[in-house]
């Protein structure tokens, strides 16, 4: 960090940030899935905030109900184009960008970030190997979008292609509706309106990228070694399963910058199997500053009351089933059979288990799949039972008139973590009381996703039943972040419908609330009716909704730290400062 770069604070005091200092997370979650094309929602998009920027993002606020916190902001895009600055049609479908000049690439040497990097980073999300489980809402938005990555998906048809080849299709195909006009300035021509369209690109796996990915593979451990950075940090080294440490990107400077700081000498994300309590622990002892990839709150006496931000809670955890399993003679492909088994769940046991996790959230029962506080949310619960503890006899009643009397035998994965295992054991435990024999099978995070993202080992049987989770990705005018990814139809490896979900008739809703986005009333409507009959097919079994409301836990030297809704309410890393800088533990 040059002696320019630093804050210009002193005599230094507490409520101004000093410089210096290295900011330490521990916790469970891994460290290698930094490839911004490929990832999606926290906690990767905490570190990748540091490195890598969009066309738009977010500013922190301390207050989240303060407009700023959630409306996309100009990041390398010098204005959020619209029709009063001329960016954007009468038509609401043409948009016309222009970066902001002076933002450096850490390349050797530095170089500006271009229009031409924009487009190759929307390229690199149509990639058949790591597409991100956020690409529905490109390929509907964006004209010819969704055809691009059809004849990418036909062109590299190997399991294993080189990055040569990769980059031989991007290089040589365009995605029909994006124009550049220079190096400073493109065009997004839309299918249609779309008043997120902002919201959109501002998500991680819009980020543009550097000529110099074209010689890796999307995700690849060799990509990961050598990310180019144009945010406040940049990874300096990656131990896979083990340890990353980011240091100051000489290149960054802050006046070309309106939505990050830098404060720190580094960032060091060590990786252990540890519970929260053990988490807190370090945190107590001065061994660590932050949580990593684990919600651990700040000490409370009970459950915390919602603050009333109007923002959107999570779908987290919910069970999803996998249609496409042939046990059992394919069972789980009868919507009786999935009827059947959502009544059988006692989610008042699961909600008391999360509760008494020290995690700090504001649990609910879940009905329905949109939460409250989203656009489109509706009370529903198709398959209510008295006070939410299930009903095991409805079950199996249900199981004998699909002609499944004499049970079921299923296979459920879920995460290693000691929630994860008492949550699975819990629905386990109903289904048994059903007549439904359920194998459990405990994955790390990495296993679990691949198994879970991979079309093939879905319709190979490979497992029947799983918890997942998913948060909003913006707020407002959020109508589509959970029924569009979660339900529409679509093979690509690592989506969000892991049960590989299809019908004809909620993928046309789905059209026509996109369609009509511009008409609240209508494109409710719309919303409301596809997740009505995803729920009457039994696609999921909503479980809980949640909203962490405690602040999370952090270390007593730790300053600045203002959670950000972007980031699922994770702290804003590159806001942060230390007082003292000073390792205590060291």
């Amino acid at each position: 960090m040059t002696v320019s770069d630093r804050p210009q604070a002193a005599p230094w005091s507490e409520d101004r940030p000093r410089a210096g200092g290295t900011l330490r997370l521990h916790g469970p979650a891994p460290v290698h899935r930094l490839d911004p094309s490929a990832s999606h929602q926290a906690p990767a998009d905490q570190i990748i905030r540091l490195f890598a920027r969009q066309l738009f993002g977010y500013a922190p606020a301390p207050d989240p109900r303060d407009w700023r916190a959630i409306a996309p902001a100009p990041d390398l895009a010098t204005d959020v184009p619209s029709t009063y600055n001329t960016g954007m049609g009468a038509r609401h479908t043409n948009y016309v960008v222009h970066l902001r000049r002076g933002v450096l690439w850490d390349t050797a040497p530095a170089r500006e970030v271009t229009a031409h990097d924009v487009v190759r980073g929307l390229k690199r999300l149509a990639n058949p190997l790591t597409r991100p489980a956020a690409l529905p809402y490109f390929t509907s938005t964006i004209r010819g979008m969704a055809q691009y990555c059809e004849d990418y998906a036909a062109a590299v048809r190997r399991d294993d292609p080189t990055a040569e080849e990769l980059a031989a299709f991007q290089n040589s195909h365009d995605i029909p509706g994006v124009f550049v006009l220079d190096d400073e300035s493109l065009v997004i021509e839309l299918m249609r309106p779309a008043i997120d369209f902002a919201a959109i690109m501002a998500l991680p796996c819009a980020s543009p990228a550097p000529v110099e990915y074209d010689a890796f593979l999307p995700g690849s451990p060799e990509l990961h070694r050598n990310l180019r950075s144009n945010g406040p940090y940049r990874p300096a080294s990656l131990v896979p399963g083990r340890e990353l440490r980011l240091e100051p990107n000489p290149v960054w400077r802050q006046d070309t910058d309106p939505l990050r700081h830098r404060y720190l000498d580094g960032v060091e994300v060590t990786v252990e199997d540890a519970a929260p309590e053990q988490i807190a622990g370090r945190i107590a002892s001065g061994a660590a500053d932050l949580p990593w990839g684990a919600q651990v709150a700040e000490p409370h006496d009970a459950e915390p009351a919602d603050p009333g931000d109007g923002l959107g809670l999570s779908l987290d955890p919910y069970l999803v089933f996998n249609l496409q399993s042939p046990r059992a003679g394919g069972a789980l492909a009868d919507v009786r059979v999935r009827r059947a088994l959502s009544y059988a769940i006692d989610k008042a046991a699961i909600a008391d288990l999360y509760r008494r996790s020290g995690r700090g959230a504001l649990v609910r029962i879940a009905g329905s799949v949109v939460p409250p506080g989203n656009d489109a949310h509706q009370d529903l619960d198709l398959y209510a039972t008295p006070g939410s503890r299930g009903d095991a006899q409805k079950c199996r009643a249900l199981l004998a008139e699909a002609g499944h009397e004499s049970g079921l035998a299923l296979t459920a994965v879920h995460l290693d973590t000691d929630l994860d295992a008492a949550v699975a054991r819990s629905y386990a435990a109903d289904l048994e009381k059903a007549g439904v024999t359920v194998r459990l099978v405990a994955l790390d995070h990495d296993a679990r996703d691949a198994l879970l993202g991979d079309p093939r080992r879905a319709a190979a049987g490979e497992w029947d039943v799983a918890a997942a989770s998913w948060s909003p990705d913006w707020y407002p005018a959020n109508g589509r972040v959970f029924l569009q990814p979660l339900f529409q139809s679509g093979d690509s490896r690592n989506s969000a419908n892991h049960g590989r979900y299809r019908r004809p008739e909620v993928d046309r809703l789905i059209e026509r609330a996109l369609t009509t986005i511009e008409e609240p009333a209508r494109s409710t409507a719309a919303w409301n009716l596809a997740e009505r009959t995803v729920l009457e097919d039994a696609a999921v079994v909503p479980l809980l909704f949640q909203r962490p409301v405690v602040p999370r836990l952090r270390g007593p030297r730790v300053r600045g730290a203002i959670p950000m809704p972007a980031l699922g309410h994770a702290y804003d890393l590159a806001g942060i400062w230390l007082d003292p800088p000073e390792d205590p533990a060291g």
